[in-house]
């Protein structure tokens, strides 16, 4: 039970050492969406923040949903000691012809082992997910309505303003 226990111990000791840690941060989220128009395009950048321990992380970035409007520049990036300046481009692209209002873009970052270690790497995933609102293409249809119909009273009031005006002489 002993020997069970100070096995333990060293292995925890062990793992110490090689701390570290790595975050994403997303300027985007579920209660906070991306708003676009159609024909649109933005860069958003995602933060690839390495503050904990003394080694570089190098993270893959993979697109899980949103392709269709969305692509990386690269797959790859690292992330030295203590940093959090490392940006992950992420582009969006709205067709102008684009047939939604709302698509979800999936963002999915997982850590890569550094190759030749001696040492078992228990490595970390992130998905950083947010939707991109459309709008702009529907709004131009119902005022280009309100316009005509603006337009057809206008000219009705002015039709029948020249009728009265033609009866009374």
């Amino acid at each position: 039970m002993i020997s069970h226990k100070l096995a333990l111990f060293f292995a925890a000791v062990l793992v110490i050492g090689s701390v570290s840690a790595v975050g994403i941060v997303s300027p985007y989220w579920k209660d906070y969406p991306l708003n676009m128009e159609y024909g649109e395009t933005k860069i958003v950048e995602f933060n690839l923040q390495n503050m904990v321990g003394n080694e570089d992380i190098t993270v893959d970035v993979s697109l899980k949903q949103g392709s269709n409007i969305a692509s990386l520049e690269k797959t790859r990036y690292t992330a030295a000691a203590g940093t959090s300046s490392t940006m992950i481009p992420l582009k969006i692209t709205i067709p102008k012809d684009f047939n939604k209002q709302v698509q979800k873009v999936e963002l999915e970052v997982n850590t890569v082992s550094p190759e030749g270690e001696g040492m078992i790497n228990v490595g970390a995933g992130f998905i950083a997910s947010f939707d991109v609102i459309v709008s702009g293409k529907e709004v131009e249809k119902s005022t280009l309505v309100w316009i005509i119909l603006g337009l057809v009273i206008a000219l009705i009031v002015l039709l029948l303003l020249i009728l009265l005006v033609i009866r009374r002489k």
